[in-house]
């Protein structure tokens, strides 16, 4: 089961690399992967997924920073390789594809805030709104509408977030 899901993300990797992302089809992954495409869907339901799920590392620094969970160094990391990455960044956040990813970040900032927020609709709500600001956060930044150093952006994303979340204490509080 993980060898499968492997096999595809890294296949997708490979051809995010390659081509541009509106060119890759499901069947371009699936042969790419040397994988059935039944046993493709058992995974996933299209490339999106599959960009959820390559995106799933570099969102949980984001996560938890939306719940004064984070330190400065993961976050820090994170900007660096998407500035690195900022070609394959742009199109990843492309504003297409935002709507997707924000409601992957906002389930993960919930699941997060589930102690401090029972209310499950004010949880969400919550964490939709952090998702939506850190995710216009990294666009601005990534396409350079918005210039400051990662360390910078890392501390705003941390401390500065536009959203009261309950729990969050400032990153003094918690280094």
């Amino acid at each position: 089961m993980r060898r499968t899901r492997a096999a595809v993300v890294d296949a997708f990797i490979r051809l995010i690399f390659a081509r541009r992302y509106d060119s890759i089809r499901t069947a371009d992954l699936i042969a790419e992967a040397d994988i059935g495409r039944s046993t493709f869907y058992e995974h996933f339901r299209g490339k999106d997924d599959v960009l959820a799920a390559v995106i799933d590392p570099l969102f949980v620094p984001l996560a938890n920073a939306a719940t004064g969970r984070a330190g400065v160094v993961p976050v820090r990391m994170m900007l660096d390789h998407l500035w690195e990455q900022r070609a394959l960044a742009r199109v990843i956040f492309d504003p297409d594809r935002l709507p997707r990813l924000q409601r992957k970040l906002a389930a993960m900032i919930g699941e997060r805030l589930e102690r401090t927020m029972p209310d499950t609709t004010s949880r969400a709500l919550v964490a939709t709104a952090a998702a939506a600001a850190q995710l216009a956060m990294l666009r601005l930044w990534l396409a350079g509408e918005v210039a400051c150093p990662a360390a910078v952006l890392a501390l705003l994303l941390i401390n500065d977030l536009p959203v009261k979340v309950p729990g969050r204490e400032p990153l003094d509080a918690i280094v």
